[in-house]
């Protein structure tokens, strides 16, 4: 009878000290998780190199065996260089693989230009917007605005177990598919979920995964980043290089922008300032 005593006595020591280790450690409030990230930061201005593949994610390539693989679109594909300061700049070029220009978007201090410069390709701020970038910003405003893109309105806090038992932190409402996870341990994003209106009186699930995290000047980024549409993969975005900078080349940029705002059509947002 002792023993069990013993044992019971045993198993509830180990079950609070888990959870009040849990709890302790683990940010509960959207306020508690901004500190939590803002420790995590060291860039301040930072070029950035990447390669995006480009797949069609409704048809399969068999392969070996009962395996199968998304079809890649190598002419769908495109790189980036985006030029970017915390909570001011965010400058993206992206360019097809021949290195010819697609699509500019110009942001500097609320100023916003966003150009297509190839009629059979129009791209999005969705498509080509560094969510992860924006929402691991020190300014709020930035993070709101990186939640907001994929319609995460709600800043609620809460845990969340993935398939694989792995506890997660979630933003946003799991009803509504509007919601992103981050890691509990490093605050890191671990991916984003959204829904995408057809038109066709149905809803696609889109998830994009962050993968493959490594170090470069004391701050944490992933690697490659991917799309899923209803999990099946249709983009594929791996960064190829990065540089922190002490100044950005903003006098290029801004010439840049102004002699595309006036050969371009444009969407072009509070340009006074250009």
């Amino acid at each position: 009878m002792n023993l069990i005593l013993v044992y019971r006595l045993f198993f509830v020591i180990i079950f609070v000290n888990t959870f009040s280790t849990i709890f302790a450690f683990y940010a509960f409030t959207w306020e508690d998780l901004l500190y939590q990230m803002r420790k995590n930061m060291s860039w301040e201005k930072a070029r950035i190199e990447t390669n995006t593949q480009v797949f069609d994610p409704f048809t399969k390539n068999l392969d070996i065996g009962e395996k199968s693989y998304p079809i890649e679109l190598p002419a769908r594909g495109f790189n980036q260089i985006i030029h970017w300061q915390d909570g001011k700049v965010m400058v993206i070029e992206t360019k097809d693989k021949k290195g010819n220009l697609l699509h500019f978007y110009y942001e500097n201090n609320g100023d916003v230009l966003s150009v297509s410069l190839d009629k059979k390709r129009i791209f999005s701020e969705k498509e080509i917007f560094p969510i992860q970038l924006k929402f691991k910003s020190r300014y709020e405003k930035d993070r709101i605005k990186a939640l907001y893109q994929f319609g995460i309105v709600n800043k609620n806090i809460a845990y969340h177990i993935k398939n694989d038992n792995k506890v997660s932190l979630r933003i946003g409402s799991l009803e509504s598919g509007h919601f992103a996870l981050i890691n509990p341990k490093t605050y890191e994003l671990e991916s984003v979920h959204s829904k995408i209106w057809t038109g066709k009186e149905r809803w696609l699930d889109l998830k994009i995964v962050y993968k493959k995290y490594e170090k470069y000047r004391w701050q944490l980024y992933p690697v490659i980043t991917e799309y899923f549409l209803n999990e099946k993969l249709f983009k594929r975005v791996t960064v190829t290089k990065i540089r922190t900078l002490s100044k950005l080349p903003m006098k290029n940029l801004k010439k840049q922008a102004l002699n595309l705002k006036f050969s371009q059509p444009a969407q072009l947002k509070n340009d006074y300032a250009l």
